[in-house]
């Protein structure tokens, strides 16, 4: 790996720009200094990709509880917080591509024997695909490396890894490096194999090729992108076909709003032709930049899980490589995943029966469920739209070749080098 970067500008540092990560410095000293260099082999790229360790090391001991009884139990996982879709325990009835089943077979030669050992082989390759997000996010943008720690570090990565909605979250992450930096098709491929596993990748793909590049980028992306997608799925194709959980749609339902399929398709166009207005707009604002490449794909995405058919709290992963990317401000990002993660909580509880007999046969625990995690959107979707977008020396959609006006041999630190 390559991590050479431009020299280290401490106006840059998070802790210098953000309120919540100079609060957090606190207990390693306080913000960035002046004179620091930082280190020649501890770069943005490598510490992050330590963080992101710590964090899927976290995530495998929250699932601890089910280990025991190798996910065996009816309703013990929801319960406990420690389903995964991994040992046949998913939060919906939706089921992910065929492909799945070979990938399964694969984790099988892992030492041991049943679920528990099947769940840890398929863990190391999630894993895997993980630390790759890390480190292309890191690689967006070489002026912000720091920006991937909104995925590195995240509540979600920690709680929701384990679950094939992280291999879609991964395909986002790979569109966005290979769109941001000029490999279009490896961006398609990204996307195509990410829609497979969740189809909401396919809208978050309109919006981030939508910002710089060139017509026959677009083209080789989108070419790229159904091949993937057609060669995952061809072995079967996961599908939903009524609302399920997490769905605003059963929400709706139980508050005596229609719920024929046409009104769902005719709200959802609305929907997201009101997300690709407001995208327009933002990229009409800001320029063909990165972090606006980001903003645009994010609030598609947004607007993608809010009318999904299925939602279950492991979507969220979706949207996670954009927001790492396109906000700002840590705030944020930690409002929406705080929503998110108490909508996971009840959510969990609610299919565990672990509210009974509280509120025995009461819904409303659900519904409140469902309209945190739309809160939890909704607020990620305004900072985006707030964002100033004031980016200082800004670097460009597509720079996959060399900046002809460039001195290569007087600047070779520069980004477009």
């Amino acid at each position: 790996m390559d991590d050479s970067a431009p020299a280290l500008d401490p106006d840059r540092a998070p802790t210098r720009t953000d309120p919540v990560a100079a609060a957090f410095s606190a207990v390693v000293g306080g913000p960035l200094g002046d004179h620091a260099a930082g280190h020649r082999w501890w770069s943005a790229s490598r510490v992050l990709l330590g963080a992101t360790g710590l964090v899927l090391a976290g995530g495998m001991l929250a699932k601890g509880a089910c280990v025991p009884s190798g996910w065996s139990e009816d309703k013990q996982p929801y319960a406990e917080l420690c389903w995964t879709g991994l040992a046949g325990r998913p939060a919906d009835s939706g089921t992910p591509p065929h492909v799945t089943t070979w990938l399964e077979t694969l984790a099988g030669l892992f030492p041991g024997a049943g679920t528990v050992s099947t769940t840890a082989g398929l863990a190391v390759l999630l894993a895997a695909l993980a630390l790759l997000a890390t480190y292309l996010l890191a690689r967006v943008d070489e002026r912000r490396p720091w920006a991937a720690a909104g995925w590195a570090l995240s509540p979600l990565l920690l709680v929701h890894w384990l679950s094939w909605e992280l291999v879609a979250a991964v395909g986002v992450a790979v569109l966005l490096w290979g769109w941001t930096t000029g490999r279009a098709w490896v961006g398609g491929v990204g996307a195509g194999i990410g829609a497979a596993f969740a189809l909401p990748v396919a809208v978050a793909f309109v919006g981030v090729v939508a910002v710089g590049g060139r017509l026959r980028d677009r083209v080789d992306a989108l070419v790229a992108a159904a091949a993937a997608y057609v060669v995952v799925t061809l072995p079967g194709r996961g599908h939903v076909e009524d609302p399920d959980v997490g769905s605003i749609w059963l929400f709706l339902q139980a508050s005596g709003a229609p719920g024929s399929r046409i009104f769902r398709m005719t709200v959802s166009l609305v929907v997201l032709v009101v997300a690709a207005a407001a995208a327009l707009w933002v990229a009409h604002r800001s320029g063909p930049t990165v972090k606006t490449c980001a903003r645009v794909g994010l609030l598609m995405t947004v607007a993608a899980l809010l009318v999904s058919p299925t939602a279950p709290p492991e979507l969220a992963l979706l949207a996670l490589p954009l927001a790492a990317v396109a906000v700002r401000r840590w705030r944020d990002l930690l409002v929406w995943q705080g929503c998110q993660l108490v909508s996971w909580v009840i959510t969990g509880w609610w299919i565990g029966d672990a509210l009974l007999p509280t509120v025995t046969d009461d819904d409303r625990a659900y519904w409140l469920a469902i309209m945190l995690r739309v809160a939890g959107l909704v607020w990620l979707a305004v900072a985006v739209l707030r964002d100033p977008s004031g980016d200082d020396d800004t670097v460009e959609v597509g720079r996959g070749e060399a900046d002809p006006d460039l001195d290569l041999l007087a600047d070779p630190g520069h980004a477009r080098a």
